[in-house]
Parts: structure tokens; sequence; C-alpha cells
């Protein structure tokens, strides 16, 4: 290469690299102009890093599983204030919290407490492959995280909470893609795309909507008729019968095991309301679900709409609390478990 060519060659890596130095700068502003701050991607490698948190809380921790009305119901910040322990929040929205209780089983090390939310509609589903993929592969990845993939998450979890185009969920190019909006071939159904302002994760997996989402009447309402959507695309089937003895049975095992240990067990049922909560209803009626998984399993459960301080509550989006209802809810729920029993009275050591 000649010198001439070296110095082309100079001029134009120099000027690719101000190029995608400047986009990255300008994307990065544009999404901090409409608002968004950083937030952390809702992934496998996130769950693994909380799930390793069960082992090194300086207190005996509480193990929160179950689906979203979990990550957005239950206060971290209040629940480790008001009770003195930890809390780790191992949920995961839309699925089933089962694969995770299972592990949790089987990890002969734990023996803390453990709050199950149930959404009986998820909880309860046939198919569960579909509602327990997002469990099983972050259950796999946290097995099988090699050392180079801990070094690589620690520095990933630095850039992500500093840079708000990191936030893949939100601003990658898939996310960007899945937004616009396209007409379905026969027998093709494309997922709906929740609004970019409906909510945010923490380093704990704490779930909050923002507060673009809280102000706005427009994207609450953009909000429910994609959440319509997509409930209505899902044929949902609910076990019954001897199907539902058998997973009744698994459960129960389950539990027995972490209790075999010193650990200890409680059933939540988080708040829902509007078109929503009559769906669950209608669905998994209480009777043949959630009172039949309470007396199988002999575990104490806490159901909202038996406590009337915690059905003052409305959610924004018949199915999760705003930021301050979850800390209100969170006081009161603790209030309530405090003076019904022994679980968070009895500290819990790993």
């Amino acid at each position: 290469m000649t010198m001439k060519e070296t110095d082309h060659f100079k001029k134009a890596s120099i000027l690719t690299i101000t190029i995608v130095i400047g986009f990255v700068i300008a994307y990065e502003l544009y999404w901090r102009g409409r608002g968004f701050i950083p937030a952390f991607n809702d992934d496998k490698v996130l769950w693994a890093a909380q799930r390793k948190e069960i082992y090194q809380t300086p207190k005996a921790a509480t193990i929160f599983i179950g689906s979203s009305r979990s990550r957005f119901d239950i206060d971290i910040p209040t629940w480790e204030q008001l009770t003195g322990e930890d809390a780790v929040q191992l949920a995961f929205g839309g699925t089933s919290p089962r694969p995770v209780l299972h592990n949790l089983a089987r990890d002969e090390q734990f023996k803390g407490k453990v709050v199950i939310d149930i959404a009986e509609q998820i909880f309860f589903l046939v198919d569960t492959v579909r509602a327990e993929r997002a469990a099983q592969e972050a259950i796999g990845y946290y097995v099988e995280e090699t050392p180079a993939q801990s070094v690589s998450a620690a520095i990933n979890f630095f850039l992500e909470s500093n840079v708000v185009l990191l936030e893949e969920g939100r601003f990658g190019l898939n996310a960007l893609l899945g937004e616009i909006e396209m007409k379905n071939r026969p027998g093709i159904f494309a997922r709906p795309s929740f609004p970019k302002e409906f909510s945010m994760l923490s380093f704990e997996r704490q779930s909050k909507f923002t507060p673009m989402f809280l102000a706005s009447p427009v994207l609450q309402q953009a909000q429910l008729e994609a959440r319509a959507k997509l409930i209505a695309s899902v044929k949902s089937k609910h076990v019954k019968g001897k199907q539902l003895e058998v997973f009744l049975a698994e459960i129960k095992k389950s539990i027995d095991k972490i209790r075999s240990r010193g650990g200890d067990i409680i059933f939540i049922r988080q708040p829902s309301d509007g078109a929503s909560l009559e769906r669950e209803k209608s669905l998994c009626p209480r009777e043949e679900y959630w009172d039949r998984l309470l007396k199988y399993t002999n575990t104490k459960g806490y159901y909202f709409s038996d406590y009337k301080a915690l059905t003052q509550f409305k959610c924004v989006d018949e199915s999760h609390l705003s930021p301050d209802d979850a800390k209100a809810y969170t006081r009161e729920l603790i209030s309530i478990i405090k003076r019904d029993g022994e679980f968070l009275q009895t500290k819990r050591t790993q």
C-alpha cells in the first residue's frame, strides 16, 4: 500500500468513526430528550445475577417468584425497610413461577422464604412450554454461565446503568422494527407491541411505570388495546380433573422439599380489576384453583379481595399498580402477613 493509499485509508477510518460516534450520541440524546432514563434489559443475564443473590445477602432473604404483578406491585425498598430482610425478585413477566419453584426446591443450599405470586390464567396453563419459556431459558443460563460470561455481564450492567440506548428491548433494531404496523398474512399473528413508555426495569428487577406513561391517558389506552389483542390471540386451556391433581402434586413436592430444609412458602394473589379480573375469574374460578391450591399444598395464601386494605388500590392497566400505590400496597401486605403468622417473624439464613 502506497503512502497516498494509506493516507486515504486513515481519513476514511477517521470519518467512519466520527460518523458512528456522532450517530450514537445523537441517538442517545434523542431518547433522553423524550424523557427516557437508563434502565436494564429484562433478560436471562440479569435474572441470573439476581439468582446468585439468594446466597450472598447479608440478611435473611425473601425470594419473590411469579409473573409481572410481583415485579410491579412489590416495592423492594419498602419490603426491605419494614421487614429488615433482603428481597430478591426472580419473577418473570407473562411467565409461570413453576420452573423457578422447582429450581429452588432442587437447590440443597436454599433454605429461605418464598413468596409465590399466582396469576391463575398463567400459573394453571396446560401449555407449559409457552408459559414457562423465559424461566427455563434463564435457569439454563444460570446453571451454565461461564466466568467469562459473568465478567461480561458485570461490564454490561455498568454500561446499561449509564446509557439509555443499550436497553435492547426498547431501543434495539428488532424493537424498532416491531413497532411498524403491518397487516398480518392469513394465519399469521404478530405480537402487538406495548408503548415504549410502558415501564422500566431496575437492576433489582423492579418494574415501574414510567412517568410518561402515568401522565398519558393515550398511552394507557394504547397499552390496554395491545394487551387485549394479545390475550385474544391466546387460546387458553387450563389444567382440570386428573391433570390438575398431578399438577398440584408436583407443586406440593417442591414446596415440601423447601420446607424440609427449614424454608417457608406463602402464596399471594395480587390485585387486578376491570375486564382483566372478570376474565381471570371466569377462566379459573377461585374455588376450583386458588382454594384448592392452598388446601392441597397446606400453604397460607393472601387473596387481595379478602382484605379491605388491599382492595383500595386501582390498577393502572387493569393488572399492575403505580409506583406510589406499590409502596402503599406493600406496606399493607406486610402488615397483614405479620399479623397473620410467623412468615415474616422467623429469620431464616441461607
